[in-house]
């Protein structure tokens, strides 16, 4: 940009009061804030394996760690990169990426000087500790943002264990084998755990979640709820969403669907909503949550009629002012074609809750790529299983997980309004063949977190995309965390759990709009 600006003083195209407008059109280096040097370009060797899409060629995306790289410490970075938080360093000016490796069962930290460089990495949890667990989405808890006096990396327990881990960000020595359960939030196949800003309901605690599960009772859209204050993860209660009104499967005369009350003993699903309709939940309580099993926990969920969804995947809310942050934007991954489910291609779904309370509010499907299975109702015929959300205060933003199952093409990621309308896809996995050991990828790839970091990095519109290559395997990405798996008892060769190989990478997006 400052070679351009070069060229047009040169030429003698500029004069002294038209510099203002320039810098406001290509960027005016250190004067108008933009930081200097290298923020944004290639870290890694490794080309972003993300195509943007023509629509969105405003955007530009640069790698910033992919498996290739070694830091100085000897960090390397692996392994299905899932959930993530984004801090300022307090020891420098710098930053910290708190990341979930999830096949690896890990946790890692990675410390990135003021212009993005990584300089060093750590595990601050691996697969040695007591109750491993695939570590799924994960939500950074900031005191600023969602109140109490410290920060706290909120990691979420997919399968094998099934507890949220909550993890400092800070530890000066990481303790990677530490427990870190945080038990009062319940046991479930948890792919995210939430918080709500401090402002959606002052002096309460309010963490939403979701529940990745297929089986039992099904999914769960959770909630976590204390009167302790806004900062309290253990002395509060465990609720599941209820619908109270669903579909009567009646139209009235102009064609337009009517809801009934719910009746009390039938367990609902998604079936019984139809997709633009809204309609009222409550969130109905699980006695004594916290001290249930996991198979307890499913036998409660059942007794209480929580509605089933078919694998809750990620919960995200709308950013912006205290009323924003109480609607709510949550995926469901949904189960594959041929199933026999009432969710084949995935959905999207709006929650609002209420002013007043958390534990009462409204529903919308709001995206389907349920176009000609389940309700056949659904918008978005190309949708397929949609895996991770991230919603901004204008836009959500939907990422694909074709691994399962899919439509024929890699995994993408959409943008819509915060009604599911106007979707565009933004990108598109980049598939390698020339990484996958074997040469055959199929559309083995998916994302992990979208995390806006535009506030804190001083930049508008930049965020940072955590990319799963399930396709790009290698012995050197195995045993990298502190911790080999193969040596637990639990480990049987051939057979889930193992020592994962996989490799991955973290970009840098630029111009995304928020």
């Amino acid at each position: 940009m400052r070679t351009l600006k070069n060229l047009l003083l040169l030429s003698g195209l500029v004069v002294a009061t038209s510099c203002d407008q320039i810098d406001d059109f290509i960027g005016g280096g250190d004067d108008d804030g933009e930081p200097e040097g290298t923020m944004f370009e290639n870290k890694s060797a490794l080309e972003p394996l993300v195509a943007i899409q023509p629509q969105f060629n405003f955007v530009e995306a640069y790698s910033l760690i992919s498996s290739t790289d070694v830091l100085e410490n000897g960090y390397r970075f692996v392994g299905a990169a899932d959930g993530a938080g984004f801090l300022k360093d307090p020891n420098s000016d710098g930053y910290l990426y708190i990341v979930n490796s999830e096949d690896d069962y890990a946790v890692s930290r990675i410390e990135l000087d003021k212009n993005l460089t990584p300089v060093k990495g750590e595990w601050l949890l691996n697969s040695g500790v007591a109750d491993f667990a695939r570590q799924c989405s994960g939500t950074m808890w900031e005191r600023d943002i969602h109140g109490g006096s410290t920060d706290l990396f909120l990691s979420a327990s997919e399968n094998y264990h099934f507890d949220v881990k909550g993890i400092d960000p800070y530890i000066a020595s990481p303790t990677p084998t530490a427990d870190f359960g945080l038990d009062a939030l319940g046991e479930f196949n948890w792919e995210n755990a939430v918080p709500l800003p401090q402002g959606a309901y002052i002096g309460k605690t309010v963490i939403i979640g979701g529940d990745d599960d297929s089986n039992g009772s099904e999914g769960q859209i959770t909630l976590y709820y204390s009167e302790n204050g806004d900062a309290d993860l253990n002395g509060g209660e465990v609720y599941v969403l209820r619908l109270t009104t669903v579909d009567s499967g009646t139209v009235d005369g102009d064609g337009n669907p009517v809801a009934q009350n719910a009746e009390l003993g039938v367990m609902y699903n998604e079936s019984n909503m139809v997709f633009g309709e809204t309609y009222d939940f409550e969130f109905v309580k699980i006695e004594d949550g916290a001290s249930l099993t996991k198979s307890e926990m499913e036998d409660a969920c059942v007794a209480v009629q929580a509605t089933q969804f078919m694998r809750v995947e990620d919960v995200d809310y709308q950013k912006g002012n205290s009323a924003n942050n109480r609607n709510l934007f949550v995926a469901v991954t949904g189960r594959g074609p041929g199933r026999g489910t009432y969710n084949d291609w995935g959905t999207v779904y709006r929650l609002e809750l209420d002013t007043d309370s958390p534990f009462t509010g409204k529903i919308t499907q709001i995206i389907s790529g349920n176009t000609d299975s389940n309700n056949m109702d659904g918008n978005l015929a190309s949708l397929q299983s949609p895996d991770n959300i991230c919603v901004t205060e204008n836009f959500v933003y939907v990422q694909e997980d074709p691994n399962s199952f899919s439509r024929g093409h890699a995994a993408y990621i959409y943008q819509s309004d915060l009604s599911g309308n106007n979707i565009k896809t933004v990108l598109e996995f980049v598939v390698r063949q020339d990484l996958d050991p074997a040469g055959s990828t199929s559309f083995s790839g998916e994302y992990g977190a979208l995390e806006d970091i535009s506030e804190k990095v001083g930049v508008p519109n930049t965020f940072l995309l955590n990319l799963q290559p399930h396709y790009w395997q290698s012995d050197d990405f195995k045993n990298v965390d502190g911790h080999d798996f193969e040596t637990r008892p639990e480990f049987v060769p051939g057979d889930r759990p193992f020592e994962d190989n996989q490799g991955g990478q973290i970009v840098i997006l630029r111009g995304l709009p928020r």
